[in-house]
């Protein structure tokens, strides 16, 4: 999954803590998603996206095994991520390639998680990011349903990384909300827009994907119907298809803080974003 650093309001994940259950509490985190090179250049033209909807941010970073910049729509608990197609094998690189990564509250789950998953013969892959500025620290671990086009994943971030951002042992340890753990690292400031978070995912799927979907939801105990996964705040929702297209992702619905008037952007003809009061929606038209 691709990340880059967290400073203060323009973070681009936010690690929420929270009351440690016998269930391993995950929550949404990120959808990255790779677009047409045109759309990535029209992401941040529209000003009323720009500053009313979105904290829009393009970064660049450096890991151990990677380099990227990306375009990313900051929300005030989820984030969705662009990145544009370059020559490379990578996830993450080619045109369609897509990632729904969920998080853990607190240091530690993620091992729970993984025992669960060997011990239900469910194949993953683990591995552990390095953080390469100033210094070079282990950024986060992460466990995943992973092939050459998408990738399912849980992450952690690692308690060296926690005390880079400034936070003390004792604030590594406790349960925290979002906004209590924003709150220390924006010195108290609101959130200065109106996207929440991400609620629903609807997404083409092949017997394969659909299979690791139902394992990830399994881990992350989501509650399973006919052709969904959920939690109680963010839905993945998909269509079954023999032969899955080049692009899957169908469309991202997200919260807004506030009732906005009912709107139209369009990015170009592949990418409209629909605002009706408290929900907009990030229509591909792609597959059209």
């Amino acid at each position: 999954m691709r990340h880059y650093i967290l400073i203060l309001l323009t973070l681009s994940h936010l690690f929420s803590f929270g009351q440690i259950k016998q269930n391993n509490k995950t929550d949404f985190n990120t959808i990255f998603i790779c677009v047409d090179s045109i759309t990535y250049k029209n992401l941040f033209q529209n000003k009323f996206l720009k500053d009313t909807l979105f904290f829009c941010r393009e970064s660049h970073q450096e890991t151990n095994d990677n380099s990227y910049t990306g375009k990313y729509f900051i929300g005030e608990s989820s984030t969705i991520e662009f990145f544009q197609p370059k020559k490379s094998d990578k996830l993450g690189d080619n045109f369609g390639d897509w990632g729904i990564e969920f998080k853990t509250r607190k240091i530690g789950i993620l091992e729970n998680i993984i025992e669960k998953s060997n011990f239900l013969k469910f194949a993953i892959d683990t591995s552990i990011t390095t953080f390469l500025d100033s210094i070079t620290i282990p950024w986060y671990k992460t466990l995943s349903f992973k092939n050459s086009k998408n990738e399912l994943s849980i992450l952690e971030y690692q308690n060296e990384y926690l005390k880079y951002l400034g936070f003390t042992g004792d604030q590594i340890n406790k349960s925290m909300t979002y906004k209590e753990f924003n709150s220390i690292l924006s010195n108290g400031k609101k959130y200065p827009r109106q996207f929440s978070m991400v609620t629903n995912i609807k997404l083409y799927a092949d017997k394969k994907l659909i299979d690791d979907l139902q394992k990830f939801g399994i881990i992350n105990n989501l509650k399973k119907t006919k052709n969904k996964i959920a939690n109680s705040e963010t839905t993945i929702e998909f269509t079954e298809v023999e032969k899955l297209p080049k692009f899957q992702i169908q469309e991202i619905t997200i919260s807004l803080l506030t009732e906005q008037n009912n709107r139209i952007v369009k990015i170009n003809d592949n990418l409209l974003i629909k605002i009706k009061g408290k929900k907009a929606k990030l229509i591909f038209n792609y597959n059209k």
